[in-house]
């Protein structure tokens, strides 16, 4: 969707720092991108040893989000993107609801008939196919 697209860059320049690009979060493991060394220190403390970092897709994620909405997914990530910890710039409501979509596209989330918004009540597991 282009939700999902712009989400896609978005989340890339915001929290796959940290989540890493491909959503997997971090093991501390050769080859996750992009890599721990090129983050800032501030980052790289924040993130610590072993360098885990939880992952936003696969099973992990679902077991954290599955049986929660949507709009609580999103709520969670405004937060987050709004910590002044961060310093992300450019991000508004429409950003965060775009991340979402992004992350709910790579777990298998379809499309549906109306667009993602901050107050979709729907399950996240009952978007999941």
């Amino acid at each position: 969707s282009a939700q999902a697209e712009a989400g896609r860059t978005a989340y890339e320049n915001t929290c796959g720092k940290c989540h890493t690009y491909a959503l997997l979060g971090r093991k501390g493991e050769e080859g996750e991108l992009p890599p721990v060394s090129s983050l800032s220190a501030a980052y790289q403390k924040f993130i610590g040893n072993p360098n885990y970092v939880p992952p936003l897709a696969g099973k992990a994620f679902l077991n954290r989000w599955g049986d929660k909405t949507a709009a609580e997914l999103i709520a969670r990530f405004q937060i987050t993107v709004s910590d002044p910890f961060f310093q992300f710039d450019g991000i508004n409501d429409d950003t965060t609801v775009n991340i979402t979509a992004y992350v709910l596209q790579i777990n298998g989330a379809k499309v549906g008939p109306q667009p993602l918004t901050r107050t979709t009540s729907v399950v996240v597991s009952s978007l999941i196919q």
